[in-house]
């Protein structure tokens, strides 16, 4: 009896450092996706010859979209993230812009994220 519980508590233990290393490999893995997404938003800012200071409204409104898209609960989330789930208000309200300008960086965000940006 004492044996078979010894070997129930190895295999428990294996099993926990099995689940350890594979929460490590997906963390890993994850920021080396988010690493390669924000290269490729540098490159699509590059690309449109945008200053930093002048694409962080569109990163700031870029996050928004993303935010929203992540609180949707897992059935009614789309496959990606729809930049109308964020009001244009809601963009005037984030920078201080007008209608016209919240609807350009709202699509300036939209293009960042189609371009692999991860916030």
């Amino acid at each position: 009896m004492a044996e078979a519980e010894h070997l129930e508590a190895e295999r428990r233990e294996n099993v926990a450092r099995q689940a350890e290393a594979d929460r490590l490999a997906a963390e890993a893995l994850a920021a080396t996706e988010a690493a390669r997404a924000e290269a490729a938003a540098l490159e699509a800012e590059d690309t449109a010859r945008l200053t930093p200071p002048a694409s962080a409204p569109s990163r700031k409104v870029a996050r928004l979209i993303l935010a929203t898209h992540h609180a949707l609960p897992d059935d009614q989330r789309p496959a990606a993230p729809d930049m109308y789930a964020v009001s244009l208000e809601t963009v005037q309200d984030a920078l201080g812009v007008s209608h016209t300008v919240a609807g350009q960086r709202r699509q300036a965000a939209a293009d960042l994220i189609a371009t692999g940006y991860t916030g």
